[in-house]
């Protein structure tokens, strides 16, 4: 039953974020899954995940980042190139890549 006396529990409580932030709390303090905290607190397992998921939309910032395209070697920068029987190629361009193959090869 509802206690009068408990606000987060009483059927005239204000949902509000301060509502929500205190259940959000109690439940990580708990350590009980989300739907045995909302069955045994007496909340809407629903409205709980509404609740945390517009509080982790507010929350999150978003900055914008410019990436750069990636400079691809060109030609001449290529040091030998492995054909395969499939119609693939692989071109090596460092001789720190080219010595790992051979050691590979044995």
């Amino acid at each position: 039953m509802n206690s009068p006396t408990n606000p987060a529990r009483s059927p005239l409580a204000i949902e509000d974020n301060s509502f929500w932030q205190n259940h959000f709390d109690q439940h990580i303090a708990s350590g009980l899954t989300r739907s045995k905290y909302c069955l045994e607190n007496n909340v809407n397992y629903y409205r709980f995940g509404y609740w945390l998921s517009k509080k982790y939309r507010s929350n999150s910032a978003l900055i914008a980042v410019k990436i750069k395209p990636r400079e691809t070697p060109q030609p001449s920068d290529t040091l030998c190139t492995l054909n395969f029987s499939n119609g693939c190629s692989l071109k090596i361009h460092t001789t720190e890549i080219l010595s790992h193959i051979f050691e590979m090869m044995g």
